[in-house]
């Protein structure tokens, strides 16, 4: 999934959270092109940047081609974001994402403990990821 498709698609799944108060796209100029805003129920207001590893080979002057799969299953029970950079609220975004049942995404996951910032990822079918640093 290319990461403008998954941007409307990460800011729709965000949307329908009953966690979530509001999701817009969200950018940081140059440094972070593509990003996401979520204000939480709470009050809070995280953001995480957007970028993408590509398919090799992979032409970006063709259409984009959906390859389409087995979704991730829901990670059951969704953990509550706290609002804070921390690795429960990226645990959350990635329950989130997880619970679309889209077709074309095949792993979410939170970054672990060793990693040095509270992130997440995706994989998705076609062999490309997208990576989502909490900012």
């Amino acid at each position: 999934m290319r990461i403008d498709r998954f941007q409307e698609f990460a800011v729709a799944a965000y949307r329908e959270a009953p966690e979530v108060l509001s999701a817009q796209p969200w950018s940081d100029g140059v440094r972070r092109p593509y990003g996401i805003e979520v204000q939480l129920a709470g009050g809070k207001t995280l953001r995480h940047a957007i970028t993408r590893v590509r398919v090799p080979d992979e032409d970006l002057e063709k259409p984009e081609e959906p390859v389409l799969g087995e979704p991730p299953a829901p990670i059951e029970p969704r953990p509550t974001p706290t609002g804070g950079r921390d690795r429960q609220t990226a645990q959350y975004f990635a329950a989130v994402l997880a619970g679309t049942g889209n077709k074309e995404v095949a792993r979410v996951y939170a970054y672990d403990q060793t990693s040095q910032n509270p992130g997440l990822g995706a994989e998705f079918h076609d062999g490309s990821k997208i990576h989502m640093l909490l900012v």
